[in-house]
């Protein structure tokens, strides 16, 4: 492995067990162990209603900010929720320098995005109109959404609950 750049800090990748990575980050920052796990709020629907969630950019893995040579790397292996640190002929592999910097500047430049925009196609999922393509004309408050539905040759406005409707295939 070529020794360029090995006494200062660079991100390393961690690899998380299953659906642990934001336990792994707790866990890591309890070590003082410099860590970022780039996440965006996506908005989901939850119990019918319209909610914020963070979703892992990255789902599985958490980058590591570490010397090779100054830091210990030993306590990476048994942190709860980590599974391994991710290696390559059993070196830790750096990450391109800036790279973790870009994440950052996309992340905040980025809006919030909302689930459906007027003018998508989406599936109605119960109802007696179950099964049948709508289109998704706005929302009404938070649990329910005007859609615009082609009944008997004619398109005609509803308002449906906003957890009976799914996106098109």
């Amino acid at each position: 492995m070529p020794n360029t750049f090995i006494s200062t800090p660079q991100w390393y990748v961690v690899q998380c067990k299953s659906r642990q990575d934001a336990r792994a980050e707790d866990n890591l920052r309890n070590q003082h162990i410099p860590c970022y796990r780039p996440v965006r709020a996506v908005e989901a629907i939850r119990h019918g209603k319209r909610v914020l969630i963070d979703e892992a950019l990255f789902p599985g893995y958490v980058f590591v900010h570490l010397c090779r040579l100054t830091d210990s790397w030993h306590t990476i292996r048994s942190t709860r929720g980590v599974l391994r640190l991710v290696t390559f002929a059993n070196y830790p592999v750096p990450i391109a320098s800036g790279l973790i910097d870009d994440i950052k500047q996309r992340l905040a430049v980025t809006t919030d995005q909302p689930l459906f925009k007027p003018g998508n196609h989406v599936t109605l999922t119960e109802g007696p109109f179950r099964d049948l393509d709508a289109i998704f004309s706005k929302a009404d408050g938070e649990e329910r959404v005007i859609i615009l539905l082609n009944v008997l040759q004619r398109q005609q406005t509803l308002s449906v609950p906003l957890k009976s409707i799914r996106a098109a295939d």
